[in-house]
């Protein structure tokens, strides 16, 4: 089979063809052009020639296609594996791209919900909220709410095995607390600064300061108490 190192534009009637190849496929529902997307669809194919196939299918020429995933909301991607569906998302932005994609080849986690979904919730207090080395003095140090910093980094397994029971807290104490995750490898100045050496590594910060920390992927109760004691 040959390898294919940009993204293959297809219909409906020669979309089983591409199902049908033994690599994975990343499946690209459009109706209107998106120079964003298509770049982000581009980047994909290219770093993973080889391992992972992606498909476009313009939806405007190809109705039934839209129809037979269930008419998600567009621009769409779906995620398949011998034909069946592994994951989905609507209304995507290229953010959504890479995190459907790493979870295709087994590098992420499944992703829940859509970038603009959780920037939403995350806007609510209702969901972790992403900070980097120039935003942790606002984001953090000044914060009105003690604050739960999760260092982490996309390698780092423990780190996945904690990131849903933080989704949980950030929900449960919404306006209680902010839940922060800081990525150690873009950001290594606040990382070297607090000494995130080991990770995944939970550290609260109360009016400014560091107050409490825990080191690997512990369980919700351990996460809880730190909480509680912060407020």
């Amino acid at each position: 089979m040959a390898v294919f190192d940009t993204p293959i534009t297809t219909d409906g009637q020669n979309l089983e063809k591409v199902l049908r190849q033994h690599l994975p496929v990343v499946l690209y529902l459009y109706s209107d052009a998106n120079k964003a997307l298509d770049a982000a669809f581009n980047r994909a194919a290219k770093a993973n020639a080889g391992e992972i196939l992606v498909a476009r299918v313009d939806v405007n020429a190809n109705p039934q296609v839209h129809e037979r995933y269930g008419q998600p909301a567009l621009p769409a991607l779906l995620t398949l594996d011998g034909g069946d569906v592994e994951s989905r998302a609507g209304a995507i932005q290229p953010a959504d791209v890479d995190a459907h994609v790493d979870f295709l080849l087994g590098q992420g986690p499944l992703p829940t919900e859509t970038v603009a979904e959780s920037a939403a919730r995350a806007s609510s207090g209702a969901a972790p909220v992403h900070v980097r080395d120039t935003s942790f003095a606002v984001d953090v140090l000044r914060s009105e709410v003690p604050v739960l910093v999760d260092f982490w980094a996309p390698w780092c397994g423990p780190c996945h095995m904690v990131a849903p029971i933080l989704d949980r807290l950030a929900q449960q104490y919404a306006g209680q607390i902010k839940i922060a995750k800081l990525n150690v490898d873009e950001n290594p100045q606040m990382a070297y600064q607090y000494q995130a050496m080991s990770i995944p590594m939970l550290m609260m910060f109360k009016n400014g300061q560091p107050v409490d920390r825990l080191v690997g992927a512990h369980p919700q109760g351990n996460i809880e108490q730190m909480i509680r004691r912060a407020l």
